[in-house]
Order: C-alpha cells, then sequence, then structure tokens
C-alpha cells in the first residue's frame, strides 16, 4: 500500500452488523469487521473501521501505524487529548483493518473533509430543511412505511446525518426517520452506492 493511499482511507468504513436485540456493542473490534460502515455511539463519540488491500513491499504495518498515528496527533492538538485515536489496527489475508475513534462527529467530520470524503456530514435542522425541504422521510417505526413531510422529521430534537452510500450507519440510539436506504432495524440502515440518504436519530 503506498502512503498516499491513506489520504483517501474515508471511503472505506467497516464493522459488523448487530441485531438490535442484543444491544449494540461499546465499541467495534477489527476482527468482526465485515462491511463499511459509520458506528456514531449514544455518548456522542464515534467509530469507524477502515479496509484496504495491503501490500508489505510498499509499507510494513508498524510504519503504516505510525503514518495514521501522525496523522491523527493534528486532531488532539486542536480538540484536546485523545480526540482523535487509533484504537485497533491489525493485518489478515492481505487486508489492514484500522479501527478509529472519535470523540465527536464534529472531529470525525473534520477528518473525513481533509481527505476529500463526505460520505457523512451532521447537520442543523435549518440547514436540513433548505437542503432536503422538499423530500418525504419514512418513519422507522411504522411497519407500513408511513411517510411524513420533511417539516415534521427534520427537528433538532433529534440528530440529523447526510450519509451517502456505499455504507451501513450504524447507530447507538434509534432511527426515527429516513429518507432513502434499506433499515435493518432501529440502529442500522444500508445506504448503497450512488445513494444519499438523510437519516434522523435520537440524541
Amino acid at each position: 500500500m503506498k502512503k498516499n493511499t491513506l489520504l483517501a482511507f474515508g471511503m472505506v468504513i467497516t464493522t459488523v452488523l448487530l441485531s438490535s436485540c442484543n444491544g449494540m456493542p461499546k465499541e467495534i473490534k477489527a476482527d468482526e469487521v465485515k462491511e463499511e460502515t459509520i458506528y456514531m455511539r449514544s455518548d456522542g463519540s464515534s467509530q469507524v473501521a477502515y479496509v484496504e488491500d495491503f501490500n508489505e513491499k510498499y509499507l510494513n504495518l508498524d510504519e503504516l501505524k505510525g503514518y495514521i498515528s501522525s496523522e491523527l496527533s493534528s486532531y488532539n492538538k486542536k480538540y484536546g487529548d485523545k480526540a482523535a485515536v487509533l484504537s485497533e489496527i491489525e493485518l489478515k489475508s492481505g487486508k489492514v483493518k484500522a479501527v478509529l475513534t472519535f470523540k465527536s462527529s464534529e472531529i470525525y467530520e473534520a477528518f473525513n473533509n481533509k481527505k476529500g470524503e463526505n460520505n457523512a456530514r451532521f447537520i442543523k435542522a435549518d440547514k436540513a430543511l433548505s437542503e432536503f425541504g422538499e423530500l418525504s422521510f419514512i418513519e422507522a417505526d411504522s411497519d407500513a412505511g408511513k411517510k411524513k413531510a420533511a417539516g415534521e422529521a427534520l427537528s433538532d430534537e433529534y440528530n440529523i446525518a447526510v450519509v451517502k452510500g456505499p455504507v451501513l450507519f450504524q447507530t447507538g440510539d434509534k432511527i426515527k426517520y429516513y429518507s432513502e436506504g434499506n433499515l435493518y432495524d432501529s440502529h442500522h440502515i444500508r445506504v448503497d452506492e450512488g445513494k444519499e440518504a438523510v437519516v434522523v436519530y435520537s440524541k
């Protein structure tokens, strides 16, 4: 893996899909990583697990670990100690998996934007209404897929994420409404490649 590949690392975000009946995990484990995922935890922090093909011809695992840690150090200087942390990294079968933890969605979004990736951004209701006011939203708790207008669904009472696929978006809190995607349960929604979903979830 060439070092500049890491600059686009935010494209591939991964973890295991767990059933909500088993409760949400406290953290992502690299050995459970299966699918592109963003995990927004109940305490406001987030975890992501990045996965890429790895060729030790260009870089060994220790060098990669040092490179990622160096990339994260600027966020710790700006946002405080352990604002962005490399929690776990492993190499198996030619794939490297790295789990990163961010203290807030703001820090994660700043990290993502630096690399030119906008696969998840977090906005307030007024901005959401100005961008997505024409959309209708599916009520997650409705078996019949009841729809509501944007004005009813988009509120600062909830968190609002704009998610670009392909990715599995996972939350520690319950999803209330969504504009697009395949809802697996009250904590997981899959957004396919080329699609964008507005996901409204509890604070």
